[in-house]
């Protein structure tokens, strides 16, 4: 029997009508676009369009069937600005022993011989077509199935339930689909037919029309099975240390003073440092488990100053964030449930992930708006949620695109006057002087230097994205001009902190966020690298961080730093003790010192020479917590815990989130 892209409820060959299905795409509760299926006796096409702050997903797939209802050929397509299609861009037809992708023209064909047993689909899809693959998992044998070009899939059921609202019931079945030997699944909400129901739990989220109020259920019943997941995981791949542990014999970097200090032993109870000193003098207490650092390098753990909390950074994202060397990740916008949860149960030592700051995200009430519940349009509304971050242990505010003008002032006075600092995006219409003179003590991203000279006003109809606006003008902006040594100049005398994301913006990383990349990408990198060569000469405080979830980019990010020719201990104090006084924090992190908590990294290589050797990190302490890289690996789903030759970001979670 010819195997098609995904099994379908029937369709009568004789059916002479359409049939369309609606869902939206929900914005925390507020309606971002939709995804439609139209189904005919010869045809089904999926057209999955939605804002997402300045970009979204504009995505049209088109699917032919035979005469027995089997999908055996289709194409992919953009949905452009007017709403029609676009030209295709990616194609399958299903032969007789073979599936074949590509076009004719610009995207290769290529043959790829199909089993028997396979689910075939094309390269890309909709959540329509995950709802299909959970569908055709469920039924095959172990709920396991290769998949044509794309290794296997496994299909686990976690929840079957009733949902009751008065006197509607609703069946609901969350299904999470691991691919290959990954340990992070995607989930789909299915109904009592099979069908697409809800999509998991995101910041947009696809759901049937009426169903909107079961979505907290949906969320609880999700969140339960992941919080406990990730707690079953941590403890996999944490080393058990019984008594002290020691790290002997290593060459400690002091990031106090920007200095290597031969052969030192570092002691750890608990989670505190109790001593460190020379090798020959420091001796390991009876019974303690000891690492030997003889030829290896020991320093604090490091500081991920931009990173998204998601539902998978307790577990699989987490883990990606300690193989790179993160202790503490600053989290600069997500669900307040999710980050909250996160933060106090790895401090209670369940999960295996860096320590947490949060700062809350708070948005205006513009179709552009970010995602998040936190909308505000008036001062009471401001000063309310500012409060309730506070309540919430939240060190800092983060403002975002679309807040008004006016309501600067009054959230930086609220926020200062509860100790919490100020930074964001800069809100339309106004300037980075402007945003640090009201109250920022810190800039996100590196891109509003550019986008600073080219404002759009706050109402101007067409809006422009600050990101396209730097990638159209980086590559023939002065970056000597009179006005940018000005703005310097203005940020050094405010001491207002960079978190520039270069690893975002240099190579074409704008492309990412949907900024198109550059016609002459060489000059904006030659641009923003002369930047950070010239905040750092004045003095501008810099921070390090990636914009993404997994910190896959953060080493990267340094390494920007290093051909800007910064000094490389100074980027590593840049990366340990410079940020935790950022964060006032500096008393308890941001260096290997007696009463500290211990975040310590052992790596065998000189990292205080060269930024690249951070790729030999071999052990993590968090919180006392030890432990090994290669186990950490074998918790992701690497083989045999080894760590990926490929370019950074390859895994697939280095997608970056806040632009």
């Amino acid at each position: 029997m010819l195997l098609h892209l995904f099994p379908l409820v029937a369709l009568a060959a004789s059916a002479i009508t359409t049939d369309t299905t609606r869902w939206i795409v929900s914005n925390h509760g507020r309606e971002a676009g939709d995804l439609v299926v139209v189904r005919s006796p010869d045809s089904v096409v999926v057209r999955w369009v939605f804002t997402d702050r300045n970009r979204g997903t504009r995505l049209e797939m088109r699917y032919g069937l035979n005469a027995k209802g089997e999908l055996v050929r289709g194409e992919q397509r953009p949905v452009l600005a007017d709403g029609t299609s676009g030209a295709p861009t990616d194609a399958y037809e299903v032969g007789t022993d073979s599936v074949w992708y590509g076009l004719t023209n610009s995207v290769p064909r290529v043959a790829v011989k199909r089993s028997p047993a396979a689910y075939v689909s094309a390269r890309g899809g909709t959540p329509w077509e995950q709802a299909s693959l959970a569908r055709f998992l469920l039924v095959q044998p172990s709920r396991t199935a290769s998949v044509l070009g794309a290794g296997t899939a496994r299909a686990e059921l976690i929840a079957d339930t009733t949902l009751r609202d008065g006197k509607r019931r609703q069946r609901a079945r969350l299904v999470m689909v691991y691919r290959g030997a990954s340990t992070m699944p995607t989930g789909t909400w299915l109904d009592e037919k099979g069908e697409l129901l809800a999509t998991d739990v995101q910041w947009f989220i696809v759901v049937r029309p009426g169903v909107e109020p079961f979505l907290p259920a949906l969320r609880a019943i999700e969140l339960k099975w992941r919080n406990a997941a990730a707690e079953e995981l941590a403890k996999k791949v944490v080393t058990k240390v019984d008594g002290a542990l020691v790290i002997q014999n290593g060459d400690l970097f002091d990031s106090e003073r920007g200095v290597m200090v031969p052969r030192q032993t570092v002691v750890v109870q608990g989670d505190r440092i109790v001593a460190v000193g020379a090798a020959a003098s420091t001796p390991a207490p009876a019974g303690a488990t000891v690492i030997d650092a003889t030829g290896k390098t020991i320093m604090p753990g490091m500081w991920e100053m931009h990173t998204h909390l998601q539902v998978s950074n307790q577990s699989t994202l987490g883990l990606m964030q300690l193989t790179q060397g993160l202790t503490t990740a600053r989290d600069l916008a997500s669900d307040i449930d999710v980050a909250v949860s996160q933060r106090d149960r790895e401090r209670a030592g369940k999960l295996a992930t860096p320590r947490m700051i949060l700062a809350g995200f708070m948005e205006g009430p513009l179709k552009w708006a970010g995602p998040t519940e936190v909308v505000v349009s008036t001062e009471a509304q401001a000063r309310a949620w500012v409060a309730r971050y506070d309540s919430l242990g939240y060190k800092q505010i983060k403002l975002y695109n679309v807040t008004h003008p006016d309501l600067v002032p009054v959230i930086a006075a609220e926020a200062h006057k509860r100790g919490m600092r100020l930074s964001g995006h800069i809100p339309r219409g106004m300037s980075m002087q402007a945003a640090v003179g009201l109250g920022y003590d810190e800039v996100q991203h590196a891109a509003f230097f550019f986008s600073n000279f080219f404002p759009d006003s706050l109402y101007l109809p067409q809006m422009r994205a600050y990101s396209q606006v730097a990638t159209a003008v980086a590559p023939t902006f002065d970056v000597n001009s009179p006005g940018m040594s000005s703005l310097i100049d203005f940020l050094a005398a405010h001491k207002t902190v960079i978190d520039g994301t270069f690893n975002l913006w240099i190579g074409g990383g704008a492309s990412v966020v949907g900024a198109g990349g550059s016609n002459n990408q060489e000059r904006a990198d030659s641009a923003y690298m002369l930047l950070i060569r010239r905040l750092y000469a004045a003095g501008v405080p810099l921070v390090a961080g990636t914009d993404n979830s997994a910190g896959v980019t953060y080493r990267r990010e340094l390494e920007m730093y290093e051909k800007a020719n910064i000094p490389v201990p100074k980027i590593l104090q840049i990366a340990t003790i410079d940020a935790a006084r950022v964060m006032k924090e500096e008393k308890d992190y941001g260096s290997v010192t007696v009463g500290k908590v211990a975040d310590i990294l052992v790596v065998g290589g000189k990292p205080a020479e060269h930024v690249s050797d951070l790729q030999k990190i071999e052990a993590v302490i968090r919180g006392g917590r030890y432990y090994r890289i290669s186990d950490l690996l074998l918790g992701i789903g690497t083989r045999n815990g080894v760590r990926s030759t490929g370019a950074e970001g390859d895994d697939g979670c280095g997608a970056h989130l806040d632009p």
